[in-house]
């Protein structure tokens, strides 16, 4: 996927995401005693609220730079998790199946005359009809 084939947010609720991210951080930052960068991280959402609520097409370099990050983030992210899911989990499953000897696709081939499965319960000669 690339980046042109992905519609981006608005720039206004771009600006007020980062808005509400930059108070969090000064927030957090406050809280822990980083007051520097509490303040400095209160200012930058102050930019942001600005410049969102004044001329928010300014911020659509800063929109496309994030959804590509994302792009390239989530190309990464993906095949691991995926791996991991795969590997940690279907793996270990499908080994211990076949220690126990079980075959549930049925793919072992029995030496007999055929390979047609006997139904038990066979379907009854005018089962089919007036199915509906």
């Amino acid at each position: 996927m690339k980046l042109p084939d992905v519609e981006l947010p608005s720039n206004r609720k771009f600006g007020y995401f980062f808005t509400f991210v930059f108070l969090v951080v000064a927030w957090r930052l406050f809280t822990t005693g980083s007051a520097a960068l509490g303040y400095l991280s209160l200012i930058v959402a102050a930019v942001f609220l600005l410049v969102t609520l004044i001329k928010a097409d300014l911020l659509l370099p800063l929109n496309k730079g994030w959804m590509a990050i994302g792009l390239v983030l989530g190309m990464i992210v993906s095949p691991i998790v995926l791996g991991v899911i795969y590997f940690g989990l279907f793996t270990p499953v499908s080994l211990a199946m076949k220690a126990a000897g079980r075959d549930e696709l049925g793919l072992k081939l029995k030496r007999t005359g055929s390979h047609w499965k006997m139904r038990e319960d066979a379907a009854a000669a005018g089962s089919f009809k007036n199915q509906f």
